[in-house]
């Protein structure tokens, strides 16, 4: 019964759903600066034996339900650190000012390998689109080579349209609440492809009628002018790049391009974004990693 559960939520209009009923999840805060606490889904290795270490940074708003599935089949081979990130509805903040440059998203991503002990241990990190960005500028900036960095949609800029841009610094956040219909409407009709890429529109809409609007705009107005300086060529850990060139929501090109530039890597088009976010991703994803295990 689970199991069908977990296969239907990714693509499924569920927002929330009670979590309870997965006794295997566990839900833990980690406070990565003075006032300021992270939500970490953790899912222990099926396997007791196991000491494979993954950790999972999402994109952008991304909702955990949309992970759930791909998280536990992962946990398989090992255990799952799935980081929601500040701009997220479950962070929790005792101040007031909230810093989103995506330097301090690192720095968060490396306090909480730090408290769970992972830089000891070795672990791998499988970051989406956002998180992609999060886990290369982890690397930029000296923190701990995992033993494997596994990408999806990687990209070194991120796609804002002049109207968005004007919409997210001048108008105040509650404006999202009465345009969502609009947005979605775009989303819909604009940013997917219905007819081979259906399940995408289901997991951005969910993203979209469940982010903080206050947040969103608030980490938007970091991103707009925001390009990637990291030095690709520099990462040396084995690196599984996957992307999809029926996606209208990031960019294959640079996803294309940052494949190349990294030592060895391994690229794959999955087509449709939906694919992302499947067991038959997971399955590829263990078999990356399971091969990487061999040979230490």
């Amino acid at each position: 019964m689970q199991d069908q559960i977990l296969e239907s939520l990714p693509y499924s209009p569920v927002k929330e759903c009670d979590l309870s009923v997965f006794p295997w999840l566990q839900l833990d805060y980690v406070e990565v600066e003075k006032g300021v606490f992270l939500r970490v889904y953790k899912i222990p290795c099926k396997n007791p034996n196991s000491r494979i270490n993954i950790v999972v940074i999402a994109g952008l708003v991304s909702h955990f339900l949309g992970w759930i599935d791909l998280d536990n089949e992962l946990s398989k081979i090992g255990t799952v650190y799935h980081i929601e990130t500040r701009e997220k509805n479950s962070a929790k903040y005792h101040k007031k000012k909230i810093d989103f440059s995506m330097g301090t998203y690192a720095d968060d991503m490396h306090k909480i390998i730090e408290n769970y002990n992972l830089e000891e241990e070795g672990f791998y990190i499988f970051g989406d689109s956002f998180g992609s960005e999060i886990a290369v500028e982890f690397l930029d900036k000296g923190y701990s080579s995992p033993e494997g960095l596994i990408l999806i949609s990687p990209t070194k800029t991120f796609a804002f349209s002049g109207w968005m841009k004007v919409l997210f610094t001048i108008a105040p956040y509650w404006l999202y609440y009465p345009l969502l219909p609009f947005l979605l409407f775009v989303l819909k009709y604009f940013r997917t492809n219905l007819k081979t890429d259906r399940g995408t529109y289901a997991l951005n809409k969910r993203n979209m009628t469940t982010g903080n609007p206050k947040r969103m705009k608030q980490c938007a107005l970091h991103l707009f002018k925001y390009k990637s300086k990291a030095d690709y060529s520099e990462i040396s850990c084995p690196t599984y790049i996957v992307a999809a060139s029926n996606d209208k929501m990031h960019s294959f090109q640079q996803s294309v391009d940052i494949a190349e530039k990294i030592p060895n890597a391994v690229f794959e088009d999955l087509v449709n974004y939906q694919e992302t976010h499947s067991r038959t991703t997971g399955a590829k994803i263990i078999d990356f990693i399971l091969d990487i295990e061999k040979q230490r």
